[in-house]
């Protein structure tokens, strides 16, 4: 398999120097740094560092990557909270959250208990992590590089059971993603010194254990698998410049493409959204086994930036970016549930912050448990869940162990 893998602004002063305005500016720039620096999803280690991508992959990060047109006598909103408003969690209750870093391992928020993963070599860069069906896929961390420099010796893939502290071996590849089929994963290589921007990767599905399935094939040259899905595989562009980037469902069979999302937001094996503009327009979902699309009208004035499916895919978590201001920037972004089957759309009281506070949010391993955190500065991060039925988010605050790093959504 390693060997497959491995080929394969009268007299006043002008207005732009007034204090409020010269705050909006300078709110603006540190919003603009954080976003380069927020979690752009798994596709970001892939991607040189000239390149400026304009859509959050991964629940988190500030949001309102693409500005929208605005009136010029936009009204200023009011200075948005830095954290979740919620009920208290009762004392002794709590979950178990995966933690990323150079050495992974399950926590307990409830009592604070860190458990290493086995399997996994210390590796000071950290890891990333992939959603796929039952746990992740599990790769070192490796700089962004136009240039394949791991083609010709593949690092190796692991699977991490949900819950699990033992991970093992898959096989060897480039980039691991989801399957459709359960139990599966689908890993890409590219021949030794490939520019991944205009290349053509070699994929294999493969078994959790390491045995192919069926026959590799060749990607569009400049292509890079977002996650398998019913019909085919969900291809996301390498190299995104500014604007809307177009995902391709591709059928590998077929060598064709079959279908174009604009502005994917979240994927599951049976379901893609898609926000199809830059500004506030309704958000699509399809259901691919039935090929119907459901429209999902957002607030007045929201967008969606990203957002992950529960692992039935019945709910979809969003992140919504509101309170537009003169630069044409959301002052501040909250979250919202979606009930894809009866288009029923719920904002979750407490979840309203301002987007310059990096929010990240998944769904806990099989259940329909949301939870969201916000970091503070002093490596005490606060968490904040919800569940079908609750009208409050139920707090908590906790201090992560050194170096660690919260895995929610699909990717971390």
């Amino acid at each position: 398999m390693s060997d497959l893998l491995r080929h394969g602004p009268d007299h006043e002063p002008p207005w732009w120097t007034s204090p409020v305005a010269l705050a909006v500016a300078a709110a603006a720039l540190v919003g603009l740094v954080l976003l380069a620096h927020g979690l752009l999803g798994r596709h970001a280690r892939h991607s040189p560092a000239a390149e400026h991508p304009t859509r959050l992959r991964t629940p988190g990060g500030p949001a309102s990557s693409v500005p929208i047109a605005v009136a010029p006598n936009v009204i200023p909103r009011p200075r948005a909270p830095t954290k979740f408003s919620g009920i208290a969690m009762s004392a002794g209750d709590g979950f178990q959250l995966l933690l990323g870093g150079p050495a992974p391992g399950l926590f307990s928020t409830a009592t604070g208990r860190f458990q290493p993963v086995i399997g996994l070599p210390l590796w000071r860069p950290g890891y990333e992590f992939t959603r796929v069906a039952g746990g992740w896929a599990v790769q070192r961390y490796s700089p962004p590089q136009a240039i394949c420099q791991e083609c010709d010796a593949p690092p190796p893939v692991y699977f991490l059971g949900d819950q699990k502290t033992r991970a093992v071996v898959v096989a060897s590849g480039y980039d691991a993603t989801a399957a459709a089929t359960p139990g599966d994963l689908w890993l890409t290589a590219y021949l030794p010194d490939a520019n991944i921007g205009n290349s053509a990767g070699t994929v294999q599905e493969v078994t959790v254990t390491g045995h192919a399935v069926g026959r590799p094939s060749l990607l569009p040259s400049g292509y890079l698998i977002d996650r398998a899905v019913h019909g085919g595989l969900l291809l996301a562009p390498y190299s995104r410049g500014p604007g809307l980037a177009t995902d391709e469902l591709w059928n590998p069979a077929m060598r064709r493409v079959v279908h174009e999302f604009t502005n994917v937001i979240a994927a599951s094996s049976d379901e893609i959204a898609w926000n199809p503009c830059t500004g506030a327009c309704p958000l699509k979902i399809i259901t691919l086994t039935t090929g119907e699309t459901e429209i999902i009208q957002l607030p007045r004035g929201g967008w969606a930036d990203g957002g992950t499916f529960s692992a039935d895919g019945r709910l979809l978590a969003v992140q919504v970016s509101a309170d537009i201001q003169q630069n044409g920037y959301a002052a501040t972004t909250r979250i919202e549930v979606i009930a894809v089957a009866g288009r029923r759309l719920r904002v979750l009281a407490g979840t309203r912050v301002s987007s310059l506070v990096g929010v990240s949010f998944g769904w806990l391993a099989g259940s329909d448990r949301l939870v969201a955190a916000i970091p503070g500065p002093t490596g005490v991060v606060q968490l904040g869940s919800w569940q079908p039925g609750a009208s409050h988010l139920s707090l908590q605050s906790v201090r992560l162990p050194d170096g660690a790093s919260l895995v929610l959504g699909d990717s971390g």
